[in-house]
């Protein structure tokens, strides 16, 4: 049986979206807000995506950061493994939407497997896209035109989200309202901030990928100089990538950003991740070990339900 798209259409459809996609904001967002981030900066933040975790109570908990990637045609989600730490079950995943409901990723996808030993969560949901999102291309590995000595790392520190724990008795209505914000570049949402370091290369091989952050005196892009920069917990399954030279927007994403890795650990002021080659790697692996993903796939029906923009 084929997997179905989560009820309402909220944010998921079959095409891909292009390199400056922006979700329209008029049908989900009464508010307005200054949204403080450039169009560079825009484009790097919609790689990833805050996860939560529903308890035994049906509360939502911040958990930790999701990436967006794709290759051979299919389109993940990765994160850390960690994340399901104490036997979670997977079930428990979800996103925010912007109906203001919480989603499985379950819901979006035609299969998925733990990589513990990797710390690694694949999520395969085939053709399933998220609108105003982008997916780092896995198929792209060559580095020429991008910095090759520093790469930067972007997800959600928990110290920075609005929405550590959400309370059942909350409407979906009321989390719109509270969490999904429109602006002159359209809408995003305010439940969890981005935050991206950008790190010095200490390593990068079959192993991992690993980085220095210093959060002592640091400079914050929109605050200035700080005693103490945000620490990265939150931030585990949080892309990893090397960006164009200049720090400047390409003719295309694929231009601007490389994929790197999937950060995983921050420890002694280094950032610590699985690698590029190890992430396909582990894909590939993925693939010959579900081959019933296969049938799912041949079975969507893509007529079945469709995005909003």
């Amino acid at each position: 049986m084929a997997t179905k798209p989560p009820p309402g259409g909220f944010f998921v459809s079959r095409r891909r979206a292009g390199p400056a996609e922006i979700v329209s904001a008029a049908a989900i967002m009464k508010n307005k807000v200054d949204y403080q981030s450039n169009d560079y900066d825009r484009q790097s933040q919609r790689f990833v995506i805050p996860l939560y975790i529903k308890d035994d109570l049906d509360n939502f908990e911040f958990s930790s950061t999701g990436t967006l990637a794709k290759y051979k045609g299919h389109h993940y989600i990765l994160f850390a493994a960690h994340a399901l730490a104490g036997n979670l079950d997977f079930d428990r995943v979800h996103i925010f939407g912007a109906d203001g409901q919480f989603h499985q990723i379950k819901a979006l996808s035609i299969g998925h497997h733990v990589f513990s030993d990797q710390d690694i969560v694949i999520v395969d949901c085939f053709n399933q896209v998220m609108d105003g999102k982008n997916y780092f291309n896995l198929d792209q590995h060559s580095l020429i035109g991008f910095e090759k000595k520093v790469f930067a790392w972007t997800g959600f520190p928990a110290s920075l989200s609005n929405s550590k724990q959400v309370h059942r008795s909350n409407t979906p209505d009321k989390l719109k309202e509270r969490f999904v914000s429109v602006t002159d570049h359209g809408s995003y949402f305010n439940n969890a901030r981005y935050f991206t370091i950008h790190a010095k290369l200490k390593a990068n091989n079959k192993i991992q990928i690993a980085g220095v952050y210093n959060r002592k005196n640091v400079n914050l892009k929109y605050k200035g100089n700080a005693s103490t920069g945000p620490h990265p917990k939150g931030m585990s399954g949080g892309a990893m990538y090397f960006f164009a030279k200049d720090t400047i927007l390409k003719s295309s994403l694929d231009e601007t950003f490389r994929f790197a890795g999937i950060g995983i650990e921050y420890k002694d002021n280094t950032i610590i991740g699985v690698p590029r080659s190890k992430i396909v790697e582990l894909l590939e692996l993925f693939d010959k070990e579900m081959p019933l993903r296969l049938a799912l796939a041949s079975n969507h029906d893509p007529d079945n339900g469709a995005g909003q923009n």
